[in-house]
């Protein structure tokens, strides 16, 4: 059973450190400094860990997040104005569980257990991300991350990832970023994660021949009926014969689209899972749930009647 060690302990005021991440950081504080030389005079491990509140100078456990990450320093710089410059390598998440403060901050912290997620649910959620943050990130950037057999622990290295100037688009805010290293479950991280990225970003769209299953749904549009087609991932594709449907009629009132005008945030609500679009006729969802097929074609008839009811 993991006991509580007693760590050096570095605040930081608007940054998290996911496990398995390198990072360079300059700390200027006296006590902060203090914390690293003597993480350095001893095996090089501290604890960093988020503080709740700016302009917090004397700590105690309510003014740090819960949960840290347990790091090892890899290079020291000591600049002339005598900030230093720590590269850290960041290898576990703790608990914190104490805080005391000698000639420097120290915390008592507990590594916490992170278990596995599922191989074959994890290679689903895995393939899901990777096709959501895709665009934003280099090929080889892409061929590192499908290495990475575990759901949790791609998480880990997508976060500092999403942070480069080009990822910014899809890149969480800071202040998000703790709730990510609390979740110890690896695939509700991922689907935590997944959440936070911004919707109805475009999607990437298989060839016919990946589609491995299509499903008709009846009772939305006689003209042409969608469909609910599945790939070897897992994913469900809604494909529509016409958007907007051929029973609506538009007017100056309803808009040229009508009820469909956020037809993907509509089927968010109906399903439970994120939509993504290519175009009006072609939706995402990359993580569908058993009865997600049965929910979406309850909703689609739904739309058509309570749209034929007030015309």
């Amino acid at each position: 059973m993991p006991v509580a060690v007693d760590y050096p302990m570095l605040p930081l005021l608007d940054m998290t450190l996911f496990p398995g991440s390198e990072t360079s950081l300059f700390v200027g504080r006296a006590l902060s400094r203090a914390s690293v030389e003597a993480a350095v005079a001893s095996n090089g491990e501290l604890v960093v860990v988020r503080q709740r509140e700016f302009g917090t100078l004397e700590f105690t456990a309510t003014d740090l997040h819960t949960v840290g990450t347990l790091a090892t320093i890899t290079s020291l710089t000591r600049l002339p104005d005598g900030t230093l410059k720590i590269t850290v390598s960041a290898h576990d998440r703790v608990s914190i569980d104490g805080v005391r403060r000698a000639d420097h901050f120290r915390v008592f912290a507990t590594t916490l257990p992170t278990p596995p997620c599922p191989p074959a649910r994890s290679a689903r959620l895995r393939a899901a991300l990777l096709r959501r943050v895709g665009t934003a990130l280099t090929s080889d950037q892409l061929a590192i991350l499908r290495d990475i057999p575990e759901a949790g622990r791609l998480v880990d290295a997508v976060m500092p990832l999403l942070a480069a100037p080009s990822a910014r688009s899809i890149h969480p805010h800071h202040s998000l970023h703790q709730g990510l290293l609390e979740k110890l479950d690896g695939e509700q991280r991922l689907l935590k994660l997944m959440k936070m990225l911004p919707h109805n970003r475009r999607a990437e769209v298989p060839h016919n021949g990946d589609f491995t299953q299509a499903v008709p749904l009846p009772g939305f549009d006689p003209a042409g009926e969608p469909q609910a087609r599945t790939t070897a991932d897992g994913s469900l594709w809604l494909v529509f014969s016409a958007m907007p449907p051929s029973w609506f009629q538009p007017t100056d009132s309803s808009g040229p689209l009508g009820p469909c005008t956020d037809l993907d945030r509509l089927l968010e609500r109906a399903t439970g899972c994120p939509v993504f679009w290519d175009s009006m006729k072609l939706l995402l969802i990359d993580n569908p749930k058993p009865d997600t097929v049965a929910r979406i074609e309850r909703f689609l008839r739904g739309v058509r009647q309570s749209w034929a009811a007030t015309t």
